[in-house]
């Protein structure tokens, strides 16, 4: 087809052998076959001139739009190829931040031409906040309340009800989750009723804040320095606990979770950058606990 094609162009064999880099009996044995296997002339040759004949018109057409598209298609993929390398922006919960850093390293390991840029905070509760915020690709702790979104869920990620030593040795014991209606809580902004589960059995309440913020860290601080109970994500204070900074309370009811989500644009076209993250995200956490 684009000997053919070419010929035409060219208007002569040796100007398309030329134009595609090979022999003009080549062009001339590729369009022989092409008319025989559709068993028409698609064009008079002489040795001066060539002429198309009528289904040669409509075939020529016909191929050139082909070759077109097929063309612009290479074009397409090959740039899609070309983006697997550059910056990429990456939306995170500052809490999660060792988690994400460690991730983040591995990926650029493997992805050398590829250059992570972490956005640590902030993470938006709509649906675009990501985008607005300039960013390929997030890591969610909520449903995102869009189905356009392309979302896929990585892990659950547990919380822990915890306070200081010092603190609950000063303090009345803690038998159930009402009684933490007598001690002081520390709360995020977000995460103003805590729910519990025991044996089937489900119970929530909302505490009055002894002191509240909207980073996990400043609560964790806080309880480290005997102010009173907080609820945590257990990666954030695993250490803490280990060490006995922390204690945990009401072992036998367990806090309600959260489940974290991996998030991009919605559409097609997806950069090949933004889809080797997406997977490289999803198989570290397949492989690697949160």
């Amino acid at each position: 087809m684009k000997a053919f094609v070419e010929a035409v162009k060219q208007r002569s064999l040796g100007g398309a052998a030329q134009h595609l880099g090979i022999s003009r009996t080549l062009v001339s044995r590729h369009i022989q076959a092409l008319e025989e296997e559709l068993g028409v002339r698609l064009m008079n040759r002489t040795t001066r001139s060539l002429s198309l004949t009528e289904a040669g018109q409509s075939y020529y057409h016909f191929c050139d739009d082909i070759l077109t598209r097929v063309n612009e298609m290479d074009r397409q993929i090959s740039s899609e190829a070309a983006e697997a390398r550059g910056e990429i922006s990456v939306l995170a919960p500052k809490w999660l931040q060792t988690t994400t850093t460690r991730l983040l390293t591995a990926f650029a390991k493997k992805y050398a031409e590829i250059r992570p840029r972490l956005v640590l905070g902030g993470v938006a509760q709509t649906a675009y906040g990501f985008l607005e915020q300039g960013c390929d690709i997030a890591l969610h702790t909520r449903p995102i309340p869009d189905s356009r979104i392309i979302a896929r869920r990585l892990a659950n990620i547990p919380y822990c009800l915890s306070a200081s030593p010092a603190y609950l040795d000063a303090r009345p014991a803690l038998n159930h989750p009402a009684d933490i209606a007598a001690h002081h809580a520390l709360v995020h902004f977000a995460y103003h009723t805590w729910q519990f589960g025991r044996g089937g059995r489900e119970e929530r309440f909302q505490p009055t804040p002894a002191f509240s913020t909207n980073s996990f860290f400043a609560l964790r601080d806080a309880a480290l320095d005997h102010l009173g109970l907080t609820l945590l994500p257990v990666p954030l204070i695993r250490d803490d606990l280990a060490n006995g900074r922390l204690r945990e309370v009401l072992p036998e009811w367990t806090p309600f979770g959260q489940t974290l989500y991996v998030a991009i644009a919605p559409g097609s076209g997806v950069p090949t950058k933004v889809t080797l993250l997406m997977n490289f995200v999803v198989e570290w956490f397949g492989a690697h606990s949160i």
